[in-house]
């Protein structure tokens, strides 16, 4: 009885596949088709028919051979060769024409919803919290588009077509060998198991190398895109070969997946064809005996092997057309997770808009942890009235550029709460809520175009004379202008054709330009030299005027004149005031100041003794 269930278990995980590989959900199907194929399904509808009819154009030539043997060849009619020859030159000319219209027009609705499921990507992406994006690496992002995008699509535009082609010219092909000589097809019809069986198992390999396939080429992008975004930096650090190592590693994997695959769907021609043989065997011996026997012509002989062989390339290509679904679907369950994850930060169904030219801001026992073992922020209490400058100082690592993020909703607080004009930022639109922040952060980034069509990124309508107006506060109309094309100039992938003060001035006058209530400087002017900066503060020091201004500084000279002072340690405020009531607390931030200004002091000593 043990035996016996066993091997009813081992039938049943024959039929269902093996669970610990992931079954396919073939409800996904569904979902592809109603997401991506319904908007464009008259371009695949008449793909179809095109494709039904190129289908029956090559079947009508089989039984063109068949007349053409029984009545010109055994008859030895002339005029029938004429007249068949002609039919054939038509047949194979319409086929060609069905054929062509086909690939036209499955092309021209694979692009459109290549294009739109694109778009989807790119709009999910845009509006994906910070957290995610980082976690999954921009690899993975990258694979959403190429690698899953591709495949799900196929199975709409190129998968569909295949096997209503593949299913058309079977069901034809089969038709005429049942027509011409059903005896023979009876028998051949036990090969069928025989053919399936290794098929089945074969596919079902391939979907878990298929599953193992999408992971791996996340890792290959993920290498890639780290090792063009950091190549500076492993130069820097003599690391050529130690990260020609990892790539090599990556690449190694991919490859042993790739020749599994190989392995498994290099199987599938070879018992294929062995069947072929089998039936061609088979089906000459008793083609023998039926023409012997006056059953069937010679014609109808003819006639059936040519359909038996023309059989063969559609149901090769159906038993492959299963990876395909397979790996379509597959795609399709990566990419649908994706396109259904929800970010953590959006509006509220009652946000209202942000407006208001004079904001303060406020935080109200804040804490936050972007691990939960390991809080960053801890119970953060702040007010800021409006056009007030608030700086920030204190160690690295303390917490002062997470009070940004929090403040611009890239995270969410789990303790307390965040005010702008005494309401809480959830409350009010996030767009509206960005569209009232100007950042400048010490990690400059410029998009690939040119130099005002950066400084204008924030505010799209801006003309040039604002744009120019902009960098001449931010001390970046001169060195702009040195440019052959001006404000033309293309800046590079990520502003890499410029020093590290030029973008940080274009970043100043994009923020200067935006003309936000709510300045947020990161260490602004950290990578100028001392007279650009002294530049740049005069310029700030008009921009901050009448704003609610964070600065974050590191150089405790250039926010003596703040309103209020913050010093930020292990993510809590130890101390707050101004300038001159911190030095008369005479605590840490005493001790900074005091650190800081002997230094200058030393520095400033030692340069005047060189130039004596």
């Amino acid at each position: 009885m043990a035996k016996k269930n066993k091997f009813i278990e081992k039938i049943k995980s024959f039929i269902h596949g093996d669970r610990d590989n992931g079954r396919i959900k073939w409800s996904l199907y569904g979902r592809v088709w109603n997401e991506i194929g319904r908007p464009y399904i008259k371009w695949l509808l008449a793909g179809i028919v095109f494709t039904i009819l190129a289908a029956g154009a090559e079947a009508y030539t089989i039984t063109l051979v068949q007349q053409v043997v029984d009545q010109a060849f055994i008859e030895k009619s002339m005029a029938a060769i004429y007249f068949l020859g002609g039919q054939v030159i038509i047949a194979f000319g319409a086929k060609g024409a069905f054929t062509y219209a086909k690939s036209l027009i499955m092309s021209k609705g694979g692009l459109l919803a290549s294009a739109n499921l694109q778009k989807k990507i790119y709009k999910h992406m845009v509006h994906m919290n910070l957290a995610r994006f980082y976690a999954d690496g921009i690899g993975k992002n990258l694979n959403y588009f190429g690698v899953q995008a591709g495949a799900v699509l196929n199975l709409v535009t190129g998968t569909v077509v295949r096997v209503v082609q593949n299913v058309a010219t079977l069901v034809m092909t089969l038709g005429l060998m049942f027509y011409y000589a059903h005896q023979m097809c009876i028998v051949l019809m036990f090969l069928a198991p025989a053919i399936m069986i290794p098929m089945v198992i074969i596919m079902r390999k391939r979907r878990k190398l298929s599953r193992q396939s999408f992971g791996i080429a996340n890792n290959v992008s993920q290498q890639l895109n780290q090792t063009l975004h950091g190549i500076k930096t492993i130069q820097s650090f003599a690391a050529e070969e130690r990260e020609e190592k990892k790539f090599a590693n990556v690449l190694n994997s991919s490859m042993i997946n790739a020749y599994k695959s190989t392995q498994a769907n290099a199987l599938r021609s070879p018992l294929m064809e062995f069947m072929i043989s089998i039936g061609l065997c088979i089906a000459m011996i008793m083609g023998g005996h039926f023409i012997s026997s006056g059953a069937i012509t010679t014609g109808d002989f003819t006639a059936f092997l040519l359909a038996l062989t023309a059989a063969y390339k559609p149901a090769k290509s159906i038993t492959s057309t299963g990876d395909s679904l397979q790996h379509g679907l597959l795609a399709a369950e990566i990419l649908f997770a994706f396109l259904d994850s929800k970010p953590d930060v959006v509006d509220a169904p009652d946000a209202r808009e942000l407006k208001s030219k004079n904001m303060s801001v406020g935080f109200h026992e804040v804490s936050f942890a972007y691990n939960p073992t390991e809080p960053v922020l801890k119970n953060i209490s702040l007010h800021v009235p409006a056009g007030k400058v608030c700086a920030l100082v204190g160690p690295s690592g303390g917490g002062k550029t997470t009070l940004f993020n929090l403040l611009e909703r890239f995270y969410e607080p789990q303790v307390g709460k965040i005010t702008v004009n005494r309401t809480d930022i959830k409350k009010y639109s996030l767009k509206s809520l960005r569209e009232n922040i100007a950042e400048v952060s010490q990690s400059v980034f410029l998009f690939n175009g040119s130099i005002e069509d950066n400084i204008k990124y924030g505010r799209p309508d801006a003309t040039h004379e604002q744009v120019v107006a902009a960098a001449i506060a931010a001390n970046a109309d001169g060195f702009i202008n040195e440019f052959p094309d001006g404000y033309e100039t293309s800046v590079g992938e990520g502003g890499g054709l410029l020093s590290g003060g030029q973008k940080q001035r274009i970043a100043i006058a994009r923020a200067i330009l935006k003309d936000a209530p709510i300045l947020l400087l990161d260490e602004a002017t950290s990578a100028l030299d001392t007279q650009s900066e002294k530049l740049i503060q005069v310029a700030l020091a008009d921009l901050m005027r009448g704003r609610t201004t964070f600065v974050i500084a590191h150089r405790l000279s250039t926010i003596l004149d703040a309103d209020i002072i913050c010093v930020i340690k292990d993510g809590e405020i130890i101390e707050q005031g101004t300038d001159a009531e911190l030095c008369a607390l005479g605590g840490e931030y005493k001790k900074l100041r005091d650190i800081q200004f002997k230094t200058e002091s030393k520095k400033i000593k030692k340069s005047e003794k060189s130039k004596k």
